[in-house]
């Protein structure tokens, strides 16, 4: 997202400068109406620092939370110690391995070295440090509490990595016996079966569907043996690049929460993001219209980031939060009484906060439910598939049985 420093005045206050990050100038320009400046000047600051390596490439460089999270938490004892900026960044640099987190932390230092703040350094360098650590770092300039948003930010990431790491965890028993199934399918299909497709064809017995379908498939996997073991790899990268194009990713999302097993899962999931992510923003400092905007890309879900989307709108023209996530209809109850009982006492971040918790409870508790469930069920596909493979091989056998009696 562009920055743009802007040259602005108030009728109570003399001119001066400002840096904002906007979508574009007429939404700069608009933030800065609503905030009571009159524009002198604007112009547009780059987002990005240049880089040698190619843009197709970039995208598939990450840096890892741990990393990020591991920076945050030595950025803020150094801070909080009373270590300079410039004499932190160089302490953590000289002992941090080579990697796109050193490379974009040396950019930073020099940007800073050469008066540009440490918000606008970071900010050009969206694949080390996301919008949401940009907009924290700025409100801890304004506030002058650089060591406190610092570790909020290094609490907030980690967390985030927590809650990855657990679902995935869950996840990881099914998703190997599935790619495990697939390839030893896929090797039955092109060896095991055309033996057996030989031998049923020289049969004079009736055969059943199952082998019928099974002796097919003995054909195709005796002509095209490459093809069947490459058959996984192929299903496995289509449904990977299924999943990169974002209007499969929405409807498929738009399916998942309504699923019986793992709908209530995911929505739970999303919510607990969504709500740290607005807790941390909200607590540093950032203005509401703004932290729900960085919310909302933290979703990972397009229903519920339009949803925050309209919140935003509705925020802005006055109306409360509590009414403007009920409006969207996809907020439970507990969030929203809860959200206007923040607003009521004016605790809103610490509301937030006891929401997050709660619901980080639940997902955990529905992990452990989910994975309880998933195993049998996992053994019970196999159990299938294997069970019908016998049948297939096994009963024309007894009938070749029977009839040579």
């Amino acid at each position: 997202m562009p920055y743009y420093e802007c040259r602005v005045r108030s009728a109570q206050s003399e001119p001066k400068t400002l840096q904002i990050e906007a979508p574009s100038l007429q939404a700069a320009l608009e933030q800065l109406h609503r905030d009571g400046y009159f524009v002198v000047q604007v112009r547009e600051k780059r987002t990005r620092a240049r880089t040698d390596t190619p843009s197709w490439l970039q995208r598939f460089q990450q840096v890892k939370l741990e990393d990020l999270v591991a920076f945050s938490r030595e950025f803020a004892v150094m801070i909080r110690a009373g270590v300079p900026i410039m004499e932190s960044l160089q302490s953590i640099i000289q002992h941090m391995r080579p990697g796109l987190l050193r490379t974009a932390l040396e950019q930073v230092q020099r940007d800073v070295e050469g008066g540009t703040s440490l918000s606008e350094a970071m900010g050009k360098h969206p694949l080390v440090f996301p919008d949401l650590y940009v907009s924290l770092i700025r409100a801890a300039e304004a506030s002058g509490s650089l060591d406190t948003v610092l570790k909020r930010a290094a609490d907030y990431l980690n967390e985030s990595l927590g809650l990855a790491r657990r679902v995935k965890s869950a996840l990881m028993y099914p998703a190997v016996v599935l790619v495990a199934t697939l390839f030893v399918m896929a090797y039955m299909v092109a060896f095991i079966v055309p033996k057996f497709a030989e031998m049923f064809q020289q049969m004079a017995v009736n055969l059943p569907l199952t082998t019928k379908l099974l002796v097919a498939l003995g054909e195709v996997g005796a002509k095209n043996k490459v093809l069947v073991m490459l058959s996984p790899i192929l299903i496995l990268g289509t449904l990977w690049g299924l999943w990169r194009v974002r209007r499969v990713r929405e409807r498929l999302s738009y399916w998942v929460v309504r699923l019986p097993l793992v709908g209530d899962l995911t929505l739970k999931v999303i919510l607990t993001r969504v709500l740290s992510a607005l807790q941390t923003l909200i607590s540093t400092g950032v203005s509401l219209p703004r932290a729900l905007e960085l919310a909302a890309e933290t979703a990972g879900d397009h229903r519920m980031e339009t949803a925050l989307h309209q919140v935003r709108a509705q925020v802005e023209t006055g109306i409360p939060l509590a009414q403007a996530l009920k409006d969207t209809g996809i907020f439970p109850s507990l969030v929203i009484q809860l959200v206007a009982a923040g607003e009521k006492t004016g605790a809103l971040p610490e509301m937030l906060g006891e929401i997050t918790a709660f619901y980080e409870d639940e997902v955990q508790q529905k992990l452990k439910g989910l994975t309880s469930t998933l195993e049998p069920m996992m053994m019970l596909f196999l159990g299938l598939v294997i069970g019908v493979f016998a049948f297939s091989v096994i009963s024309p056998i007894y009938d070749l049985m029977d009839k040579m009696k």
